[in-house]
């Protein structure tokens, strides 16, 4: 004998929704400053790197980095007032990519 076991993919889908917590006002408006955050220490880390390269002859400043890292750390700090440690991971993750894109960018 087969098992047949009927699924309501309506119903299964409304639980779905259920077990979402509706996000507040306070939690809309901190991913909102996060985002503002990202887009805004992104145009800085590139307008510094304009001034002070990342790449030096095809390899890493890894001291114009960190500088640059930093700032967008203290930057973002000020704004969301998260762990330092959390603002440093955040801020040095951006970097590199901006970083990994203009050491891409300088080989073609």
């Amino acid at each position: 004998m087969s098992s047949h076991r009927p699924l309501s993919w309506s119903a299964a889908m409304h639980e779905l929704a259920a077990d979402r917590l509706p996000s507040t006002g306070a939690e809309r408006r901190a991913m909102a400053a996060q985002r503002a955050f990202a887009a805004a220490a992104e145009i800085k880390v590139r307008r510094e790197a304009r001034t002070t390269p990342l790449i030096v002859a095809g390899r890493y400043d890894r001291k114009a980095i960190m500088v640059a890292a930093i700032a967008a750390a203290k930057a973002r700090r000020a704004i969301t007032n998260e762990a330092w440690g959390v603002c440093l991971s955040a801020a040095l993750k951006g970097t590199w990519q901006v970083a990994k894109a203009a050491r891409r960018a300088q080989a073609h």
